[in-house]
């Protein structure tokens, strides 16, 4: 009895090993897809590219893998899902919100959002993410609600730090997401034309603006 015990045991650890390194191979393809992506672009990451890149071949590649699509999808959803958890924690780093005013609360969140999610290598392979989406309609279902949970991350997030007045929630709510909108616009242009010495002070200007809606309905 207790040797098939044991055997079973090391059954179990064995299938588990073997399910851990699925998971590892498949998170490794998932990485050197997103890679691709950023290198080359939708339409220059090939799967041959994908492949070299994490030095798998096409016959391991397909134990794990029915479409190439599928494994975008999985790295798109990584992606994504890692910027819904760093959304629902943005904050200011060292400083306490509860000790500024409004408007230095909007200028500190926007600027770590700006940083955090639209600049660089995040923001690269959003885009290529959201043009992989455009003729994909499996993927586009698939992300829709991270995409959703992302703005209802920081808005959610926001709303809290900003301690808005009764009734204002979901207003501010709609505030935050065209703020995150305006980002995502000046990041495309961004990608388009290159960095826009103007941006930051636009960025500015939507701070304002934001605070001053603020501060009228923490009078009424």
């Amino acid at each position: 009895m207790d040797d098939t015990g044991g055997m079973m045991a090391k059954g179990g650890a064995a299938r588990r090993s073997q399910a851990e390194r699925r998971d590892g191979m498949r998170q490794r393809l998932a990485a050197a897809t997103l890679d691709a992506l950023c290198r080359h672009g939708h339409a220059g990451a090939s799967l041959s590219v994908i492949l070299d890149g994490a030095g798998v071949s096409r016959g391991a590649w397909a134990h794990h893998f029915e479409t190439k699509a599928e494994m975008l999808a999985l790295a798109a959803e990584g992606l994504l899902r890692d910027a819904v958890e760093a959304a629902r924690t943005l904050a200011p780093p060292a400083v306490t919100l509860d000790g500024m005013d409004v408007e230095r609360r909007l200028t500190a969140m926007i600027e770590i959002a700006w940083n955090r999610f639209y600049t660089g290598r995040h923001r690269d392979l959003l885009f290529e993410v959201a043009l992989a989406a455009r003729t994909d309609g499996e993927l586009r279902e698939r992300l829709a609600p991270i995409f959703a949970g992302f703005l209802a991350a920081v808005g959610g997030n926001w709303g809290l730090a900003l301690k808005p007045g009764a009734g204002a929630g979901t207003e501010i709510a709609g505030l935050m997401t065209l703020s995150i909108y305006m980002l995502r616009g000046m990041a495309m242009q961004e990608l388009a034309a290159g960095p826009v010495a103007d941006h930051a002070g636009l960025r500015a200007l939507w701070v304002r603006l934001l605070a001053g809606w603020l501060r009228v309905g923490d009078r009424a």
